[in-house]
């Protein structure tokens, strides 16, 4: 099993035949495939063009207008009608929600956000999808804090 590129021993993909690469550490772990090919191969059912409920689905976004056109016109402020869709979105994206004493929780995986109320909770999540790493650097702050009063 040897890298073309790089003349070093890589594990080969037993679907696709190409270097294993990115998920080398987990080679045997997806029986010997990239993460994509297994996931093809055994989890994923019907057309591999649409996403399926498996967590990190390869086919994740690639049916999905820009964001314009899946938003359309809207106008939208934070009251109590939106609590109950948040939380109906949050679900759609399979998180795990729950209230925590006085506390919104919602958990994906090793991920847990914690907020007020579920539009918080689902506008941390959207902070975590759009940055990464998803704090603000110094310079970041200052120039906010020139624009806005925070």
């Amino acid at each position: 099993m040897r890298s073309r590129d790089s003349g070093e021993n890589r594990p080969t993909c037993r679907r696709c035949g190409k270097d294993v690469v990115a998920n080398a550490a987990s080679f045997d772990v997806f029986e010997q495939m990239h993460y994509t090919c297994f996931h093809y191969a055994f989890e994923h059912l019907g057309d591999p063009d649409v996403e399926c409920r498996a967590g990190g689905c390869p086919a994740a976004g690639i049916s999905v207008g820009s964001l314009a056109e899946r938003m359309g016109p809207v106008d939208i402020a934070a009251a109590g009608n939106t609590l109950v869709p948040a939380v109906l979105a949050l679900r759609r994206l399979h998180f795990d929600v729950s209230q925590d004493a006085e506390r919104w929780v919602a958990r994906f995986g090793r991920a847990r956000f914690i907020a007020d109320d579920p539009v918080t909770l689902l506008g941390l999540v959207k902070l975590a999808e759009t940055r990464t790493p998803w704090r603000a650097t110094d310079s970041e702050i200052d120039e906010v804090l020139g624009e806005f009063d925070l």
